[in-house]
């Protein structure tokens, strides 16, 4: 049971090191939806706070969330597109749950890899990734890793307006508003806006960004309280490709590809990617009855994706909107002997998919290529039990249902092909799928200041809706199931006396029935069985008055077991080792000055899986730093990749050579200020 006492040693700590950047007692909501430390919970769970996302001056999902242990993300062509990989090799499959403000940003029948897009990240107060299969909280596609993207913190007890300008490399501009207040003892609320505009540092990579963030709150009585959110983001960026030739990286081009198809294609389509997303909920909690909180938190949502596919030979285009109601219900009750936590989530989504060819080419010739409606509908009950076996050994136990339910209905002649003969239009179908994931953990607290945790949890992923209705000739029969994972955990948690924080996860996660994309023709199909091993290490240290410290660490090993193509071989894009290491300097001599230096390091990862050749991965270094001046005035600049590095953050061979490069030196300076 989580103790109130952890949470008010927590409170006490952050006031302590009012200060400091790294935050040395970190709490964490996104387990079990209640606010609770880190230290007591039997999980790996890595946090980022406000003063932390502050000096990282965040401007792409990297910035906000690769000091993390075990976390990297990588920006893709289309600039504030990106790839995840937390506890799998890089890649673009399901694997990831991304909430914000803990709603899921998109159903998991239609994830979208680049789903941190959808958030307002660029002003994001915190982040909180939970690694591993999540808790009986979360379903469908949280298998790897759960990540929640915190917008707006309470609003203020007095009226304060925040206005913000940052320039930089590259045609680089973004500008943000902010204001609070308390209108009575009974309303408040909290609202941003952002703007950010950039040339690309790369050809053909201009970008718009624009988001918004509304928090209102509201006290009915005593016993029940509102809160209204409201996030909103829109994204237009045009689109590079990578490169084929690595001479292009080594010699830091700035073309947007070294491919004369792509150019083609600029002269005849729109080569650009295009996110917008908009989410509004009201979350009513409810404390009539002794020890029971309950929440209710309906929340209609809309996304829409739009880009041209630069890694097909016929570069198509794809429009897919996505319209959905949902519910999410959670029961709190607090016992002498524990929590009782149990609810469900609901969803429904109306899904249309456009995928046409825009121009003639080869043997494509212009028209649709897929037009299809999906209507989709999840409900999911879950109970998690706390159990306080003795006052320092906890049982926590949790099982979830999970069903979900695609209604296809295909808008082109039904069992057809397009001119070229590789796009298959199944006839209308329905699908469904359904899945229990039970969890248990047990924790040992052999000091006040001490945790260690044994973990198992069973997480799944349904086949996305664009894999079974998206079909390539040869696949026309092919039925897919959904993927199941086994993650098993040890991991150990120690405080020391408010001045450092340790913590360590071994993990071993299988998954079975992998849903596999053969070359060759671009299918899908279920495969064998997959193992994900690792571990990862995160020491928070104030060394000093003036410096703190942050080491991230992990090692990890991605293997086929027993494939009958790959044998045991090692996983395609999967380096072993990764390492964030932070110093940050707060002199006790100036007041209000704070500076970080930051290492990456990414090591080497094989090119395909046949084990035959590498990259040999990168390490780059940043500074960052901020000043506040007084109580109106802080200053913040940074420079990323300081000694102006040549390398790629995407490396592959698996339809030909490809590299993405990465981000040159660039430099970025602003100014905030408060009333």
């Amino acid at each position: 049971m989580i103790k109130k006492s952890a949470i008010l040693l927590s409170i006490l700590t952050s006031a302590l090191l009012a200060e400091s950047v790294v935050e040395l007692e970190p709490v964490s909501v996104t387990a079990t939806g209640v606010e609770e430390s880190v230290l007591e919970q039997p999980l790996s769970i890595s946090t980022k706070g406000e003063e932390e996302v502050k000096l990282d001056q965040v401007i792409f999902q990297k910035d906000l969330l690769n000091s993390l242990a075990g976390v990297r993300i990588e920006q893709t062509g289309s600039v504030i597109g990106h790839t995840t990989a937390i506890r799998m090799p890089r890649s673009t499959s399901s694997y990831y749950l991304f909430l914000q403000d803990g709603i899921p940003v998109q159903s998991s029948g239609f994830f979208n890899h680049n789903g941190l897009a959808y958030t307002t990240f660029q002003t994001a107060t915190s982040v909180e990734v939970l690694k591993g299969a999540g808790t009986a909280l979360y379903g469908s596609d949280a298998v790897a890793a759960t990540v929640n993207v915190k917008s707006l913190t309470k609003p203020s007890k007095e009226k304060e307006i925040i206005v913000k300008g940052m320039g930089g490399s590259a045609g680089y501009a973004s500008g943000s508003a902010e204001v609070s207040d308390t209108i009575d003892e009974k309303n408040s609320y909290r609202a941003n806006v952002s703007y950010m505009y950039s040339d690309g540092w790369r050809d053909h990579t201009r970008t718009d960004r624009y988001e918004a963030n509304i928090r209102y709150d509201h006290n009915i009585d005593d016993e029940n309280d509102v809160k209204i959110m409201f996030n909103f983001s829109r994204t237009d960026a045009e689109q590079a490709d990578s490169f084929s030739d690595y001479e292009n990286i080594e010699n830091g081009s700035r073309a947007a590809s070294d491919n004369p198809d792509y150019f083609d294609a600029l002269e005849k389509t729109d080569v650009s990617r295009k996110f917008d997303y908009a989410r509004i909920s009201a979350e009513w909690t409810n404390y009539t009855y002794n020890d029971l909180e309950i929440l209710l938190t309906p929340y209609v949502r809309y996304n829409r994706n739009r880009y041209v596919a630069t890694w097909k030979d016929n570069l198509p285009s794809n429009d897919n909107q996505l319209n959905t109601v949902g519910l999410l219900q959670r029961n709190t009750y607090t016992t002498s002997w524990g929590r009782v936590i149990g609810g469900f989530d609901a969803e429904y989504t109306q899904s249309s998919l456009e995928y046409n060819q825009d121009f003639d080419i080869s043997t494509y010739i212009k028209g649709p290529l897929y037009d299809y409606d999906v209507a989709y509908m999840a409900i999911a009950p879950y109970l998690h039990v706390d159990y306080d076996i003795t006052k320092k050994l906890m049982l926590s136990a949790g099982v979830r249902y999970d069903y979900n339910h695609y209604d296809y209905t295909n808008n082109l002649a039904d069992n057809s092909y397009d001119s070229s003969g590789k796009y298959y239009r199944p006839e209308d179908r329905t699908d469904d799928f359904d899945h229990i994931s039970p969890k248990l953990a047990i924790s040992y607290k052999a000091m006040e200041d001490m945790n260690i945790y044994a973990r198992y949890a069973n997480g799944f992923r349904i086949p996305q809706a664009s894999r079974l209705y998206s079909v390539s000739a040869g696949y026309e029969n092919i039925n897919l199931d959904p993927e199941t994972s086994n993650t098993f955990e040890l991991g150990v948690k120690k405080y020391f006396s408010q001045k450092s924080y340790f913590e360590l996860a071994t993990y071993y996660m299988t998954i079975d029935d992998t849903i596999i994309r053969d070359r060759d023709v671009d299918g899908y199909r279920n495969g064998g069985k997959t193992i994900h091993k690792g571990v990862e290490v995160t020491t928070l240290v104030q060394m000093t008055e003036d410096i703190a410290g942050r080491v991230a660490y992990s090692y990890s090993k991605h293997r086929y077991d027993n494939d009958a193509k790959y044998g045991n071989n090692e996983m395609q894009q999967a380096p072993n080792n990764m390492a964030n290491i932070r110093l940050i300097l707060t002199p006790t001599a100036l007041k209000g000055l704070r500076i970080m230096a930051e290492y990456q390091y990414v090591g080497s990862w094989y090119l395909d899986d046949t084990e035959n050749e590498k990259y040999d991965g990168y390490d780059i270094g940043n500074l960052k730093a901020d000043y506040t001046y007084d109580k109106h005035i802080r200053l913040f600049a940074k420079v990323n990749n300081i000694t102006d590095k040549r390398y790629a953050v995407s490396a592959n061979n698996y339809y030909g050579y490809n590299y993405t490069p990465g981000d040159p030196r660039q430099f970025y300076a602003g100014l905030e200020y408060r009333w």
